[in-house]
Formats: C-alpha cells, structure tokens, sequence
C-alpha cells in the first residue's frame, strides 16, 4: 500500500501506521531518518561499524516481521529503539563480548550496559508474573486477554471471532486487565508506564 501523500511531512507515528499496513516507502523513510541515532548507540556498544550494520539489518528484519504491531506502539522511537538494543546485546551474548575490550569502555558506556541489563531483567521478571496472572484466569478470560493484548485484535473483532458480544467481551476484558493489575501490584511491579 502507498500513499499520495509526501512522506517528509509525515510523523514517526504517521510512519508506523503505514509501516503496519506494509508500506515499504514508509519503512524506508523511518529507516532513514533514525539510522544515525541506531548507529550512534550501536557503535558505543559493539566497537564495529560491521557489526553495527548486522545488528541494524537484523533489527529491520525483526521490525518488518512484527510490523502489524506498530498499530499499537505508542512510542514508536522507543519500541524500535529496544528491539535494537535487544540485537545489540543478543549479539554480544553471543559472541561472548569479544567486540568490546572492557579497557576501552567508559563509566558512561558499563552504566549503560548495567542499565539495560538490569531493564532487560526486570522486563523479564514482569513478563513472568504476567504470565503466571493470565494463566490464572478462567480459560474465557485468557481467550479474550491473549486476543486483546498478545495478537492486538479489537472488542468487535474479538467479539466476532468468539461469537460473543462486544459488551461481554468489553466486560470479560475488563475483569482480566483488573485480575493481571493486581498481580502486578502484589508483586510490587509499578503501573506508572
């Protein structure tokens, strides 16, 4: 799909929307526009303007293959931008970190890495209780929960599929939201973001 419209007056969310609908001149505009600031942080990371170049590629592989769920992103930047540092550190881990000579990094640089890897387990350690909460609903809920927020699908859509109504699968979702909140909260997980 394209569109008419000049792509230099459209927004990153404009962008991801058209993205989402597979929009290839979208995609390519968004990649222009945020490649120096993935290969200013990627050659802090990895020491390689090669490696760099991988890492980014396969970031645009994952953004693409996942693409209809930039519908949803409101942070479209930032979404992208973890998928990369995702690529960046699953290639470390990979290759042992043997890209980077720990002499030559700045205290800036390892409290990037702390940070990043005290997020990347901390969005683990709340992906878990999420889990665990959705796996505690009754199988109605869980149905509802995983079509609203794990495959993006809306009420109506939902509701078609299910063969139920919109005001029961609105309530059904209301009830699983709240029941996955209070999870979150016992585990003293914040709901600020």
């Amino acid at each position: 799909m394209r569109s008419a419209l000049p792509y230099i007056e459209k927004d990153e969310k404009e962008l991801v929307l058209l993205i989402a609908d597979g929009d290839e001149i979208a995609f390519k505009q968004l990649y222009r526009r945020l490649l120096p600031y993935l290969a200013g942080t990627g050659i802090k990371l990895l020491r390689s303007e090669e490696v760099v170049a991988e890492v980014i590629q396969e970031t645009l592989i994952r953004l693409w293959l996942h693409r209809e769920k930039l519908r949803n992103v409101q942070y479209p930047r930032a979404w992208i931008f973890k998928i990369f540092s995702n690529e960046c550190f699953r290639y470390l881990k990979q290759n042992g970190l043997q890209h980077i000579p720990l002499e030559t990094l700045t205290d800036t640089d390892l409290n990037s890495i702390i940070n990043n890897s005290e997020h990347a387990f901390s969005m683990r350690e709340t992906q878990g209780i999420i889990h665990d909460a959705v796996r505690s609903l009754s199988p109605r809920q869980r149905d509802i929960y995983r079509l609203s927020r794990e495959q993006g699908l809306k009420i109506p859509e939902i509701a078609a599929q299910l063969g139920l109504t919109s005001k029961y699968v609105k309530k059904t979702l209301i009830v699983a939201l709240r029941a996955v909140r209070r999870k979150l909260v016992e585990a003293g997980k914040s709901l600020s973001h």
